[in-house]
């Protein structure tokens, strides 16, 4: 003989579909700062391979793409990157600038970004290494950029420093960026 399943009150299922809209909602709120039209404060945890800080102030008054890429991300090799160097190529005389955040091992792959800054001319900036005897990062939480969820991700700021536009994957990065960047140039 077949036992019949006791129903399951309401307020069970309530408290699971609760649990589950704030669980999914805690792990993206933060994801997506700043939002479009914002200014963010600063880019904790990162330096540049040279190892001064990321300010974002050193960027005032001209346009910048902020490029969250890694060599281990095949998009980013394939289609973030070139697509950003590009642009950089093309609009650099018209006052474009771009950062590149670099989301490798810093512990490994720092002096071989150094040498790559220099050959390419940009800054590169990475994972500020901890001090000794700390454990290492092991999320991609960029202070006031939130978490980067995506890569690559390529965040638009104008000359005052607000964000105008995010584009995340390298296919849309490559058909993108220029027509998110052109309006902004001099």
């Amino acid at each position: 003989m077949r036992r019949k399943r006791k129903p399951q009150p309401v307020h069970v299922y309530l408290g699971l579909l609760v649990f589950v809209v704030c669980w999914i909602a805690s792990g993206t709120a933060h994801a997506w700062q700043p939002e479009i039209g914002e200014k963010p404060n600063t880019m904790e945890q990162l330096e540049l391979v040279t190892g001064q800080p990321v300010r974002l102030s050193d960027y005032a008054g001209k346009p910048l793409v902020i490029y969250f890429g890694a060599d281990w991300c095949a998009p980013c090799v394939a289609n973030g990157r070139p697509a950003v160097l590009d642009a950089f190529s093309r609009y650099k005389g018209r006052g474009l600038q771009v950062l590149f955040v670099d989301l490798d091992d810093p512990f490994k792959f720092r002096g071989k970004k150094l040498v790559e800054s220099q050959q390419l001319g940009l800054p590169i900036a990475m994972r500020s290494l901890p001090a000794p005897g700390q454990e290492k990062m092991r999320n991609f939480d960029f202070g006031s950029f939130g978490k980067i969820q995506v890569v690559p991700t390529a965040i638009i700021l104008d000359d005052s420093g607000k964000v105008v536009g995010k584009i995340e994957q390298g296919t849309r990065l490559r058909a993108e960026l220029d027509g998110a960047v052109q309006p902004l140039l001099r």
